[in-house]
């Protein structure tokens, strides 16, 4: 008792304030986001009708900021208490942590499938992928958690939800090079198409699909390297610091990827070059794969509606041609 009380309680007391600054940043991080994009999300999202894009948007944007008041919330719980009513809130909110970067994950296997032209399968395989790491992700999740030691009564006065030791955290930490690993194989196919494609049809777009695609791939890659890193060498205390900072990532990059690609067909720049330079108009030979990953408005070319494809819903007209459409 005499070690705890002298060397890790001191850990555990200062992992507490650490935690809560973090995960405080990371709050302020979303909603500050969040107050940038929603006049873009007014505009480009709200008029859409409900489909399976639409839903996955609110999916990965809104309950990042429950899952952010929770995490923050656990910092209030009386020490007395700990032991007892840590292990819901934790249990529930590193659940929802997880699925929600999988909803994230799931919005970027469907950009990918659209560039690819639609190719089943490379959507099957995308998937088969992303189930294997969920599966993975959340028996090393469940393991992880139920690992934990809270802290309790040791120190009279301190509150909170701390973490005296986690044993299962490095079966978890692998979930981290999992997601590094299947963000890698999304943007080396996204690169591959776009740097395909960027000449033959709607190079705006297609540069808008890169850049974002680089950059998210960047931004998660490297908050996924520290949570292995902080897993895998540091003490249990900051085990789950970075946690929360990963699922806000997830979500502000696909909630922007998905209204960037609107911003941009809301333009009418997707256009084609003829051979003397000329912008004509769209190129129909690739309409298909660019219409599945952008959704517009008042788009003249025949059966338009199906720009609104799987985040927008589409025309009646058009509901045959894209099998994630949002049916009546």
């Amino acid at each position: 008792m005499a070690q705890i009380a002298t060397d890790t309680l001191t850990k555990v007391v200062n992992s507490g304030m650490v935690l809560l600054m973090i995960q405080s940043s990371a709050l302020t991080i979303l909603v500050y986001d969040w107050i940038l994009t929603l006049e873009k999300e007014i505009a480009f999202v709200w008029p859409s009708k409900w489909s399976l894009g639409k839903t996955l948007y609110f999916l990965t944007k809104y309950p990042a900021i429950v899952d952010a008041f929770i995490s923050i919330s656990r910092r209030w719980v009386p020490n007395k208490d700990a032991p007892a009513q840590c292990p819901i809130p934790f249990h529930l909110d590193a659940w929802l942590v997880t699925l929600g970067m999988h909803v994230a994950e799931l919005i970027l296997v469907l950009r990918t499938w659209a560039i690819c032209g639609r190719n089943k399968w490379v959507l099957r395989g995308l998937l088969f992928f992303q189930m294997l790491i969920l599966i993975y992700n959340c028996i090393s999740l469940e393991i992880f958690v139920r690992s934990i030691v809270w802290l309790g009564p040791e120190l009279p006065g301190v509150n909170g939800c701390l973490i005296i030791s986690a044993p299962g955290k490095r079966y978890f930490s692998i979930a981290y090079i999992n997601i590094a690993v299947f963000e890698f194989c999304i943007f080396v196919m996204t690169m591959v198409v776009c740097y395909r494609k960027e000449r033959k049809t709607g190079p705006r777009l297609f540069y808008i699909v890169w850049r974002d695609g680089l950059i998210f791939f960047l931004l998660i890659f490297m908050v996924s390297t520290l949570n292995v890193v902080i897993m895998t060498t540091i003490t249990h205390q900051y085990a789950i610091c970075l946690t929360l900072f990963q699922r806000v990532f997830h979500s502000i990059a696909t909630g922007r990827i998905l209204l960037h690609m609107r911003e941009e067909v809301d333009k009418k720049s997707l256009v084609f070059t003829t051979g003397g330079g000329q912008e004509t108009g769209w190129n129909t030979s690739h309409q298909k794969d660019l219409t599945t990953i952008c959704f517009a408005r008042d788009v003249s070319f025949e059966c338009r509606d199906e720009l609104t494809n799987w985040i927008g819903g589409e025309s009646q007209e058009c509901l045959s041609s894209n099998p994630l459409s949002s049916r009546p």
